[in-house]
């Protein structure tokens, strides 16, 4: 493990006392955010945040030796056989490593019980009654301390009183700092410190040097530039009012932060050992002055270092105009985010969440499309008084506001969030089920001994007013979503049944209706019965078989992301019998909306045509070199047509889109799209969950087929024929 320098001229320009006058800590540090790798990297960001303690430590302290940042836990076990034992190891504590970091502290403290222990991360519960819970279920010898809040300025504390005095004369005095007393009779609460005001009090970890050895090892550059969310939604960490508040970071740090990226980016993305992407952590991006100014950084990045092509983010929920001047900057690397959750107004008060009004959420995907980016929505299943009817509402509403992607998930009962406790479930009735978590399970050796861990989630399957087998269709449509709705996937057929008034929610109700072909009834069923395999009614009987199963998850066998991996196989394996009932539902929704729908009708050639057209470019989607180059005959010109939709003036007299002699689409793959194929099969893995892993990660567009029109005669004779002769309207 590389040392890191710490020293000037970083921590002066963050601390006003000189290196002098700061007190010497000659501690060994060590800071670990681990994640699991064994399936894939299952949490594939740089550890910026634990290297955030140390930058900030640096600020009020001196390290006589730098502290070391650990992400993978194979480093950290040769380390602990090959280094001077730490005397402080700090582990991150998210729902994705709680049970992996747990259960090495836990090994290290038994070999080593006079290492310090600390953990912190908003893995934990807010109420005192649950917080004791906790520490003697889960955290007992193995964690002597545990950071509540923000963890810099008491962390930094807990380890100036470290070096004067032991352990044992440090539980319970300092604030925000957790601990089991000394004979575990009680456990420690006090309060939390305030949140840190000025983000200058943490110095980028990136321009000190701490994550240099990350980028080479397929690390997504990870920051964060504000702090906080003004809103109180009882699903989120940050619905609590500790958040409420927001903390701003320097322009000018984010731009030296941002250069400093860039720069050590540039080769690893043109050698295509990297991908091409930046996260960051804001809630609520785009809100607020500098964030245009942070966006017209990054457009500077992309000019000198081809990077970053996409941006992660979650865009703000207020300020529109600002947002999108902001996103305007970048064309095209910013989804902007529409998030709603839920549009019913009993469920939203419930979880005490306020959303824009419909008018709002259709300028929002306009606009977005306006100015070269996509736009997208998320929705969570069986919220508070939720119900199918509710679910499927907030899904018709969205896809009316025409967002061009909506983000499935499920509840999830976070232990910092307002519905974890007691009171909150019985209130409102939630029935929950434990499952494993994706990609987050592995077994490792440590110190001699085994570690088989794996991360648990629990969510919510029953309410009052949704039964188990309503949730359960619930999810299918939730699968349908991303296979025939999202990022225009059936982008054409979308575009005709928009045209003559249609919702598309309709269109997807009847494609579940329809009767379906031999492999997509296959595949819909093995998802159900997978969706029920999945969830568990008590934690430790999970634990214990994931456990001892390990081995099984980690090949692929169980723990799957079921929406990612069905969203693959609809695709791969039941490509034609998806594009077949999107047909057939097209035309039964059509004709109930009164269009002629006969099998000569301009309109019906206009959906088989669109629908062929989707399916030849999805065409073996997940193979780098797939064989040969695919053609169909075209009698309508559908890229005018999509190019309508995305203005929302689609019209409904197809003859607009007749072509006036017949030419012929190619589709084929270019070596830009092979060359990010190659780089993100090669970090997720050339297996159903790492391919639909993969579709969350890209966007269609950078992997399926590129068509190019020719005319008639041009290309090969073994174009595939538009299926009508006669023509009526």
């Amino acid at each position: 493990m590389t040392a890191v320098d710490l020293g000037m001229p970083l921590a002066a320009a963050a601390s006003p006392a000189t290196p002098e006058q700061r007190p010497k800590m000659n501690l060994e540090v060590w800071l670990c955010d681990l994640t699991y790798t064994q399936q894939a990297v299952s949490a594939e960001t740089m550890p910026q945040a634990v290297a955030g303690l140390a930058t900030h430590a640096a600020t009020v302290m001196d390290f006589k030796r730098v502290p070391q940042v650990f992400k993978f836990p194979e480093d950290l076990a040769k380390a602990l056989e090959t280094h001077e034992t730490p005397d402080v190891i700090g582990f991150s504590h998210y729902i994705w490593n709680a049970h992996l970091s747990i259960g090495i502290a836990r090994v290290i403290k038994e070999k080593f019980p006079k290492t310090v222990v600390v953990m912190g991360g908003p893995h934990y519960p807010l109420l005192r009654a649950d917080q004791v819970q906790f520490w003697y279920q889960r955290l007992a010898g193995a964690v002597d301390f545990y950071v509540d809040g923000e963890g810099e300025i008491a962390f930094a504390d807990l380890l100036l009183h470290l070096t004067s005095k032991p352990a044992s004369k440090v539980l319970g005095t300092i604030p925000g700092v957790h601990s089991l007393s000394a004979d575990r009779r009680d456990v420690y609460t006090p309060r939390p410190r305030n949140r840190i005001r000025d983000l200058t009090d943490v110095p980028s970890p990136y321009t000190a040097g701490m994550l240099d050895q990350f980028f080479d090892r397929g690390g997504v550059p990870t920051i964060t530039t504000t702090r906080g969310c003004p809103f109180s939604c009882d699903f989120c960490t940050e619905g609590q009012h500790y958040f409420s508040k927001v903390a701003k970071r320097p322009r000018a740090e984010v731009e030296a932060e941002l250069h400093y990226i860039g720069r050590r980016m540039a080769p690893l993305v043109a050698a295509g050992t990297a991908r091409n992407e930046l996260l960051i952590t804001d809630s609520n991006f785009g809100m607020f002055p500098q964030d245009k100014h942070t966006c017209q950084v990054l457009a500077e990045c992309q000019k000198l270092y081809g990077w970053p092509r996409v941006v992660n983010v979650t865009t703000g929920k207020n300020q529109r105009e600002r947002v999108l001047d902001a996103v305007a900057q970048v064309p095209g690397t910013i989804s902007l985010s529409g998030s709603v959750q839920s549009l019913d107004t009993d469920v939203l008060a419930a979880v005490q969440r306020k959303n824009i009004s419909a008018e709002k959420m259709m300028e929002i995907a306009l606009q977005s499309a306006e100015a070269g980016a996509q736009s997208y929505s998320e929705v969570i299943l069986a919220l508070p008084d939720d119900s199918k009817k509710k679910h499927f509402d907030t899904l018709r509403g969205l896809m009316d506001a025409r967002f061009d992607r909506l983000n499935m998930f499920q509840l999830t009962l976070l232990p910092s969030s307002q519905m974890y406790a007691s009171a909150y479930r019985q209130r409102w009735g939630l029935g929950t089920k434990w499952r494993v978590m994706p990609r987050c399970f592995g077994r490792y050796t440590v110190l001699g001994k085994e570690v088989r861990a794996a991360e648990l989630d629990e969510v919510c399957v029953e309410l009052p007013n949704m039964s188990y087998e309503e949730y359960r269709e619930c999810r299918v449509m939730d699968l349908f979503v991303p296979s025939l709705y999202n990022g225009g996937v059936f982008g054409t057929v979308l575009a005709i049944i928009r045209a003559h008034k249609v919702s598309p929610m309709a269109w997807l109700e009847e494609c579940l209706s329809q009767e379906h072909g031999e492999d997509l009834t296959r595949v819909i069923s093995e998802f159900l019965a997978e969706t029920d395999e999945q969830l568990w009614d008590e934690r430790q009987d999970l634990m214990r078989y994931a456990t001892a199963n390990v081995d099984r998850y980690i090949a692929g066998e169980l723990g799957n992301n079921l929406l990612y991996t069905y969203r693959m196989r609809m695709i791969s394996e039941a490509l034609e019998d998806l594009a077949d009932v999107a047909v057939r539902a097209a035309l039964a929704v059509l004709r109930r909306a009164g269009a002629a729908t006969g099998s000569s009708s301009l309109v019906a050639r206009l959906v088989r045509e669109g629908a062929a057209y989707h399916r030849l470019k999805l065409s073996q989607v997940f193979a780098v070199e797939p064989p040969g180059v695919l053609e169909q005959v075209a009698n309508f010109n559908i890229d005018l047509l999509l190019e309508d939709a995305r203005a929302a003036q689609e019209s409904p007299d197809v003859r607009r889109y007749r072509l006036p002699t017949p030419m012929v689409r190619t589709f084929a793959l270019t070596d830009r799209q092979r060359a990010t194929l190659r780089t993100y099969v090669g970090e997720m893995g050339a297996t159903a969950a790492g391919f639909g892993w993969l579709l969350t990660k890209v966007r269609l567009p950078d992997i399926v087929r590129e068509v190019r029109m020719t005319a008639v005669g041009s290309g090969s004779s073994d174009a595939e024929p538009s299926r009508s002769d006669a023509v009526t309207l």
